[in-house]
């Protein structure tokens, strides 16, 4: 037992003479001066890299002009992407309407901002009436997405297609039928369309002729004909009104002419048979 002592005695008296040799505290004291220097300079380098710790807010850019907002961002060091550039009506190019990241977030400096913003109107290839089955309200939602401005200019009476089905439109003035859309026509986002679209039932009736008819009658055949008795004259041999004969009307009789549905007929009244008219007129 005491020879194990006296070697380990010897033994750490060895360990303790080299760890406190010259040589050994000189290396000991250059290799930890080496890992404190390394830690020391990656420190730094990460704060100038990240500026550890710092971040400024990012300004709202939206509906500055693109020049301006890297102006304005130098102070910060911001850097800008455009990523994307959409047409607006009304509004000049190069105008910023989205940004990421957004306004009044935090963000380190040096930062990119993306945007997107307003560029020129590119020309739009109508669709061909037959994509939308000639239906004007669908034919309108799909090209007025795409900032084509749509109107209905007038409704023609037209028994055989469906209501509202597309015969033809103007731009600027000039007609334009399907067959010139399947050639391919472009117009601007902005233009302006003005539809003609059928509809099913005429809102205009003829004007019935009354002259000759008995006044019940005359009334009878006018509410048929989805119009109005307006001022009724009589003169002075008038009796019986419902007995009495038309023997003037306005607007006067005209198979050429029509009238708005719902209008109205001012007839003159006489109690006798205008000596005008035949037996074969009466009724």
């Amino acid at each position: 037992m005491g020879s194990i002592l006296e070697k380990l005695k010897i033994i750490l008296k060895e360990i303790w003479l080299f760890l406190s040799s010259i040589i050994f505290l000189k290396n000991f004291g250059m290799m930890v001066g080496v890992i404190l220097g390394m830690v020391i300079l990656t420190n730094w380098g990460m704060r100038c890299y990240t500026n550890h710790g710092e971040s400024v807010q990012v300004d709202d850019f939206t509906g500055m002009h693109i020049l301006d907002a890297k102006k304005k961002g130098r102070d910060k060091d911001f850097r800008f992407e455009v990523m994307d550039s959409v047409w607006r009506d009304g509004v000049p190019s190069g105008i910023i309407t989205l940004q990421n990241p957004k306004p009044l977030s935090r963000v380190k400096e040096g930062r990119k901002i993306y945007v997107t913003v307003t560029g020129n109107a590119q020309p739009e290839l109508l669709p061909k009436f037959a994509d939308s089955s000639y239906d004007f309200e669908r034919y309108k939602s799909k090209i007025e997405k795409r900032g084509i401005k749509v109107k209905e200019k007038e409704r023609v009476f037209d028994a055989k297609q469906a209501e509202n089905t597309i015969l033809y439109f103007y731009h600027k003035g000039k007609k334009v039928t399907e067959g010139q859309l399947k050639s391919g026509y472009y117009v601007l986002p902005g233009d302006l369309l003005e539809f003609v679209v059928t509809e099913r039932r005429s809102n205009v009736v003829e004007i019935p002729d009354l002259v000759c008819m008995r006044f019940s009658a005359a009334e009878f055949l006018v509410s048929t004909s989805n119009l109005n008795i307006g001022q009724v004259n009589e003169d002075e041999t008038v009796t019986d009104p419902a007995s009495a004969y038309v023997y003037r009307q306005e607007p006067a009789y005209n198979p050429s002419q029509t009238v708005q549905m719902g209008g109205q007929i001012t007839v003159w009244l006489t109690q006798n048979l205008p000596t005008s008219c035949g037996a074969d007129d009466v009724e």
